[in-house]
């Protein structure tokens, strides 16, 4: 389904052959968002926003030119401002041509309950979450989100795809007084394709942890038991290793992992899939920024390093095929190169049953990691002390190495897998280095 005109779509394509174009490409991707703001226990803010993004690509002689518009009144402007920027532009010489029609699976993540909720439905929802936060604690922030979702894309080479989908969303960030301040900010999330949320759920994770947090524990320096939790995971990972399995960075040089396929890169335990088609996922889809079929790639098996991810102009260079992780960089109006749902296969494991250890739930600083070398150093915030295989408070500490020498050091991985944004994973307990000030 789409609710623009697909007519209207396939006459610009005539209209940019005409102009000269080789190839064309349009790509539509359309959000109606509904978002709902609390800040210390009241309401702070409402949004309903409809938002139109329309990419052109066209190419003539090899030269490629990209361009960009909301407004579908102003396409065939945008189309003929491509061809004049691509006929100014260099050849580019690695360039072959638009992707090709092939195979889509049937997946769809729409729930047609999220489309009809109403601005009244989503400050409700914000208002219970601020309500059910228990007394004596702050609720910081909280917000509810309800988010649809087109994308259409069109091409010469004829592709013509379109999907709709749906996202339910809320969070709670929670704080409590301590003797000497405040607790670090705790977070109890959920984001679903469909309407159900467990709201209190998410507000008791995080006052579970404010509650733990205010008893606050020595934390030590060494080598030690550390047990991360997905979000956390997430954060780090995200500026490390999944910048290192795209496959134009392994062309441009800037993997460490370039060279390492069919090796035993990292832990046996560690088994990860790139699966755009996994249920409820955040990143779900059916086809990439392309038009390009999504479809599950194996990226490591028991520690193997085993594929890289690509999408269609960074895999013809390398002589592989698009594995479906293209997408639009809005900003720069470029193609690139990004995971959808990362998924970190479960072990067997009762992961607390240590003597003593560290329980990861965020960090700080995450950011500044090296995703050439995978050199990081983070606060681990909210951070909390095990004994005896039971969380007794919080505590403040950093863990820093490589994120390559992490992966090789998993002692043990969970038997239940949490969704978060962009990574469905268990618990995983690591031997690592922990600071103390």
């Amino acid at each position: 389904m789409f609710s623009g005109d697909p007519m209207e779509l396939s006459k610009t394509l005539k209209y940019g052959e005409k102009l000269g174009l080789d190839e064309l490409e349009i790509f539509v991707h359309i959000t109606d968002v509904i978002d709902v703001e609390g800040e210390l226990g009241e309401i702070s803010k409402t949004n309903k926003a409809k938002e139109t993004d329309i990419f052109v690509r066209g190419i003539v002689d090899k030269r490629v030119g990209f361009g960009f518009t909301n407004d579908m009144r102003f396409l065939n402007d945008t189309v003929k401002k491509v061809y004049s920027s691509a006929r100014a532009n260099k050849k580019d010489k690695n360039w072959q041509d638009l992707p090709e029609v092939r195979k889509y699976h049937d997946i769809e993540e729409y729930d047609p309950e999220i489309e009809k909720m109403s601005v009244e439905e989503v400050i409700d929802t914000c208002q219970e979450i601020i309500d059910l936060t228990p007394e004596g604690i702050t609720p910081a922030f909280c917000d509810a989100r309800r988010e649809i979702g087109e994308k259409y894309c069109i091409n010469t080479n004829g592709i013509e795809i379109a999907e709709r989908g749906t996202w339910n969303a809320a969070y709670s960030y929670l704080v409590g007084k301590t003797k000497t301040g405040v607790t670090p900010g705790c977070l109890g999330i959920e984001i679903t394709r469909r309407k159900n949320l467990d709201l209190e759920k998410i507000v008791s994770s995080a006052a579970d942890d404010v509650k733990l947090s205010k008893n606050l524990k020595k934390a030590g320096s060494g080598l030690k038991d550390v047990i991360i939790h997905p979000y956390a995971l997430e954060d780090l990972l995200c500026y490390t290793l999944l910048t290192s399995i795209l496959g134009e960075n392994v062309v441009r040089g800037k993997s460490f992992l370039k060279g390492k396929i069919g090796s035993q890169v990292f832990s046996e335990k560690l088994t990860m899939t790139d699966d755009p088609l996994y249920k409820n996922g955040v990143s779900t889809m059916k086809f990439d920024f392309e038009g390009v079929p999504a479809e599950r790639t194996s990226l490591i098996k028991d520690g193997i390093l085993e594929n890289f991810l690509w999408n269609d102009y960074w895999a013809k260079i390398a002589g592989k095929r698009s594995t479906g992780n293209a997408y639009r960089n809005i900003l720069k109006g470029t193609v690139e190169t990004k995971p959808t749902n990362i998924v970190i296969e479960e072990g067997n494991d009762i992961i607390f049953d240590i003597k003593e250890g560290y329980y990861v739930k965020g960090f700080q600083g995450a950011h500044s990691s090296n995703p050439e070398s995978g050199e990081f150093s983070v606060v681990c915030n909210p951070g909390f002390k095990v004994e005896n295989g039971e969380i007794t408070g919080g505590c403040i500490f950093m863990i820093s190495g490589n994120i390559y020498d992490l992966l090789k050091n998993i002692e043990e991985i969970g038997r239940e897998k949490i969704t978060g944004t962009n990574i469905i994973s268990p618990l995983i307990r690591f031997k690592v280095h922990t600071a103390t000030k």
